[in-house]
């Protein structure tokens, strides 16, 4: 046992700590700190001769008795830290993002032109940062304020419901502004582009014009929000808007699009989408645009000649294990507009079989198959609710009771063979559809395969962003609860790439909820033991918290810096 003096940064005082020497599993020499004492200017207040007398009891402590030591010196030091908050800086990074994309001076502008008192900035601030952080309601968010080390100017918990009508107001300019600054500074990357729609549920069973069920991807009963997120080739988020909930997922893009044509400067697009998003309208409008699309056009229920084309093993091309397949076919599709006008798109129809895939579905099928069997020897089954995805094998006719013969009567299923059969033939196959005659069969699926970027960003939102379920129920405050939710997700995909994209979102969220301070006192702040991969932040920006102690100017000091 020994005494150890760690100097406070730039300060003449140190901290006093008792420490052990011991060897790790490894057999190396390590140090561990079993206690702490305080600042030496005030043991020696109390006692000139303090540090000799430390020197000696330490010496003088057997090992044996280490275990007792650590935990009283721990629990002395968990006593005066407990006394007092601890304040999250972790958010500084996001904050330099912030300040880095001009935000703060978007919303300033905005401000003067209003006439309300309290700082939309400030909230906006702490509803982004604590979304990020610490996703709580709004009133779990203002309660705990206190948390970060920043000094927020006075408001209420009404203020802070207030401004997000007027995030709601400001939201098309602020989209507009962001994608200038991420172009300006060259985040962005609009080469292709990724759309996708997804949607939100609340606690609320209430609906009113926009919280209105629809077909949940959560299987949810209660209102939902639909919502169309257009993201670019860097997994930066471009905009997005909110929908009621019974909105057809095919009538969202078209809106969002139009606004991006007229208001974005990024030039002719590459939209990967998923079947979700194919119609001929929608098609018809992105080719009108001079843009390209690359869309999964379902295979079933496109009739016969389409299906035909798919199973036409001519042309297609099998690699070395056989275990996948592909062949374009070039395709003229005709395409009725609202206005009764006739285009023609041209487009390569990019068919591919996996053998994996087949094995997937024919898996699933395995059970589908049983149920089929038992609907066969009862088709009254037929029309019970649980009949989803079983009825359109079987055909309802009506026959005559007696005789069989198909003429009048009581309506009968029978089971459509042929149907059937089609389908499983069809096993393993997808189709992709595109209007860029130039691009190699390889590149369409390697754009395609990337659509899952928009898939892991509604993920994030959902889950690392706590986005749902959603506690405001008017439709402006839910508007605005969305905006923090997009630029929390905006600026963690800007801290991704600047971290060389090295780490998911969970782990920077739970690194920067560890760094964190207390405030001891004289100036002085107590830093707590943070994971490794803020060292890796405290780089990027040339800042460092990496110290045991620090004072309140050396905190300020890096805070400039950010």
């Amino acid at each position: 046992m020994f005494i150890k003096l760690i100097p406070v940064k730039k300060n003449t005082d140190s901290a006093v700590y008792l420490v052990q020497g011991y060897r790790d599993q490894n057999n190396k020499v390590k140090h561990r700190k079993v206690k702490y004492y305080g600042f030496l200017s005030d043991l020696e207040k109390q006692d000139p001769n303090i540090l000799e007398k430390l020197k000696v009891e330490a010496k003088n402590t057997p090992n044996e008795i280490f275990t007792q030591e650590l935990s009283v010196g721990l629990n002395l030091l968990q006593t005066k830290t407990n006394q007092k908050r601890l304040l999250n800086y972790g958010y500084l990074f996001l904050e330099a993002i912030y300040k880095q994309l001009n935000i703060s001076d978007f919303v300033t502008n905005y401000k003067q032109q209003k006439s309300f008192k309290y700082d939309l900035d400030n909230i906006l601030k702490l509803l982004v940062y604590s979304r990020a952080l610490n996703p709580e309601s709004k009133k779990k968010t203002f309660e705990h304020k206190g948390n970060y080390f920043f000094e927020l100017k006075d408001f209420d918990l009404k203020d802070i419901y207030r401004s997000l009508d007027e995030l709601t107001a400001l939201k098309d300019d602020l989209m507009i502004h962001l994608n200038d600054t991420l172009t300006q500074q060259g985040l962005r990357d609009a080469t292709l582009v990724f759309y996708d729609v997804t949607n939100y549920y609340f606690e609320s069973d209430e609906t009113d014009g926009f919280r209105e069920p629809g077909v949940s991807k959560e299987n949810r009963t209660t209102g939902i929000v639909q919502m169309g997120l257009f993201i670019d080739n860097n997994g930066l988020p471009i905009t997005y808007e909110l929908f009621p909930g019974n909105t057809n997922d095919l009538s969202t893009m078209r809106p969002i699009l139009e606004k991006i044509k007229k208001q974005f400067n990024l030039g002719n697009l590459t939209i990967v989408a998923d079947k979700g998003n194919n119609s001929a309208a929608n098609l018809a409008m992105i080719d009108r645009y001079g843009d390209h699309y690359i869309i999964s056009q379902r295979i079933r229920n496109r009739g016969n000649k389409y299906s035909n084309i798919v199973l036409d093993q001519e042309d297609y091309i099998y690699n070395q294990d056989k275990t996948f397949k592909y062949k374009l076919v070039e395709f003229e599709k005709e395409v009725k507009l609202e206005d009764d006008t006739v285009i023609y798109l041209q487009e390569h129809l990019m068919c591919f079989w996996s053998k994996d895939e087949e094995l997937y579905q024919r898996t699933k099928r395995g059970a589908l198959e049983e149920r089929i069997e038992r609907y066969i020897q009862e088709p009254s089954l037929l029309n019970a609710s649980n009949a989803f995805g079983i009825k359109k094998y079987f055909k309802k006719i009506k026959v005559d009771s007696k005789t069989g013969a198909v003429l009048k009567g009581k309506d009968k299923y029978v089971f459509n063979e042929e149907k059937y059969e089609r389908d499983l033939a069809l096993d393993g196959y997808y189709t992709i559809v595109t209007n860029n005659l130039e691009l190699d069969p390889m590149e369409i699926i390697k754009h395609y395969r990337q659509l899952s970027k928009i898939e892991e960003a509604f993920k994030v939102t959902k889950s690392d962003l706590e986005g749902r379920p959603i506690y405001v129920w008017k439709e402006s405050h839910i508007k605005g609860h969305f905006l923090t939710c997009y630029l929390a997700l905006l600026l963690y995909r800007v801290l991704q790439i600047k971290l060389g994209r090295k780490y998911p979102v969970h782990q920077i969220k739970e690194a920067m909820n560890t760094a964190n301070t207390v405030h001891l006192d004289k100036g002085i702040y107590l830093m707590v033991d943070q994971e490794g991969l803020i060292r890796d932040l405290e780089k990027i920006f040339n800042v460092s918290f990496n110290y045991d102690f620090m004072t309140i100017e050396d905190l300020k000091r890096n805070l400039k810096k950010l």
